[in-house]
């Protein structure tokens, strides 16, 4: 009776399981009929059905996985390469080297692996949104050729027709260098654009979608893509850059494009972007501009930034004196030396540094003044380097020549015994005295 008993449950429960089996391949095979596929085999035993539309192959079958018990897998040939990739959700705890590919929220949701090239072209904005609306609806993956997501069976209906479109799109004929340029001109997030556009510049930078690409970057609604661009053509971005330049959209693109052009961008305009930036408050783009005019040799250059430096009590401050040193001229001391009465420390510091290069004789008394209102920190060491490299410069005088001990502030003469030995006198009177012989060689 009992074996009677026992043999009658399992039986039952066999009979239920298929039952229940049954049901869930009839729904499997009629949500595969409703997107077009063609069902080749189904199992009650198995508990699997196969079927493929064109060339696509489709499995949905158990997953034995609690919440989750279902699992559609498509297999796509796609382009060569193509099972190298992988794509799956981010974990917080991937090690590995992934793809970034600028969609800041794609690039958050998804772990990506493959050739960079196959990958960024495969990626545009609708596979990027065909893949987050499966990964809403269960654990998505692509691997080794095949799509695959767990969900459960009420969700298969809804998963199906987004991973059939997934599988065409991957299958579908590529040119991917050309899809690389309609990604970097048609994309919606400019990051995702110049990703694009940065990778044919990189790797395909012969190809002649290249340079179309480029060239359709110059119209490009980013001033950051615009920027790249333009660097890119040469001399046929230059009219971009300066569009650029003097445009301040973009403080950070501004400054670059000012630094591309360099010598090419006049003196006067330099000047007025540096103006325009300074009202705007386009800190990047102010600063390189005075770093041009430190460079550039012309003759206004030091009464610009001279005025810049007294005007300004932030960080342009410093950046002015510095410029003023990189003028290397001799007009550039008087401003410098005044500055380092200033309250500003990191401009006391610039302004030690720039005298270092353009400082004369007139310049040691006050570096030492201020190296000994400073006895510590970075404005002594800065003070009493300058002083060196003043030395250094100073005709006749060899390194270790200059000394400044033992002596009160400003009592500075040339020593008799060996020409070109600057040092302090016992004198009070505190005055620089050089013998007839030597007097010509010192700066006035």
């Amino acid at each position: 009776m009992e074996t009677f008993l026992f043999i009658l449950l399992v039986g039952g429960a066999l009979a239920y399981g298929l039952l229940q089996n049954g049901s869930r391949l009839k729904n499997w095979r009629e949500a595969a009929v409703s997107c077009g596929l063609q069902v080749e085999e189904a199992s009650d035993l198995s508990l699997q059905l196969r079927a493929r539309q064109g060339l696509l192959e489709v499995r949905i079958e158990d997953s034995e996985s609690k919440g989750r018990p279902t699992r559609i897998v498509v297999k796509a040939p796609g382009p060569p390469d193509f099972y190298t990739v992988k794509i799956r959700p981010e974990s917080g705890f991937d090690s590995a080297r992934e793809i970034q590919i600028g969609d800041a929220s794609f690039d958050s949701e998804f772990f990506i692996e493959g050739p960079v090239q196959l990958v960024s072209a495969l990626l545009d904005a609708e596979m990027r949104r065909l893949l987050s609306s499966v990964n809403t609806l269960g654990e998505f993956e692509l691997s080794s050729g095949e799509l695959r997501v767990d969900l459960s069976d009420e969700q298969v209906p809804d998963a199906l027709p987004f991973l059939l479109d997934l599988g065409k799109r991957f299958a579908a004929p590529l040119d991917v260098p050309r899809r690389l340029a309609e990604n970097a001109k048609q994309d919606t997030y400019p990051e995702v654009r110049l990703h694009n556009l940065l990778l044919l510049l990189r790797e395909l930078p012969e190809n002649p979608v290249t340079a179309e690409a480029l060239r359709a970057a110059c119209s490009d609604r980013s001033p950051e893509v615009r920027l790249r661009a333009a660097k890119e053509l040469g001399a046929e971005g230059r009219g971009i850059l300066m569009e650029l330049a003097n445009g301040l959209e973009n403080d950070t693109v501004s400054a670059q494009a000012v630094s591309a052009l360099e010598r090419e961008l006049p003196f006067e305009r330099t000047r007025t972007i540096l103006d325009h930036a300074l009202s705007r408050g386009r800190l990047q783009t102010a600063r390189v501009c005075l770093e041009s005019i430190g460079r550039s040799g012309d003759d206004d250059a030091v009464d610009v930034l001279a005025n810049v430096m007294e005007q300004e009590d932030g960080e342009l401050a410093p950046d002015a004196a510095q410029a003023l040193g990189a003028t290397g001229s001799p007009a550039a001391e008087p401003p410098l030396i005044l500055a380092l009465q200033r309250e500003q420390a990191d401009l006391r510091v610039a302004a030690a540094n720039a005298l270092g290069r353009v400082g004369s004789v007139a310049a040691v008394l006050p570096l030492k003044e201020t190296a000994d209102r400073f006895l510590l920190g970075e404005i002594r060491r800065a003070a009493r380097q300058a002083i060196a490299e003043i030395q250094s410069r100073v005709q006749g005088a060899s390194p270790g020549q200059l000394s400044l001990a033992g002596a009160e502030a400003g009592q500075l003469s040339l020593a008799q015994t060996e020409a070109g030995q600057l040092s302090l006198t016992e004198d009070p009177a505190g005055q620089l005295s050089l013998p007839p012989e030597e007097r010509s060689p010192w700066p006035k």
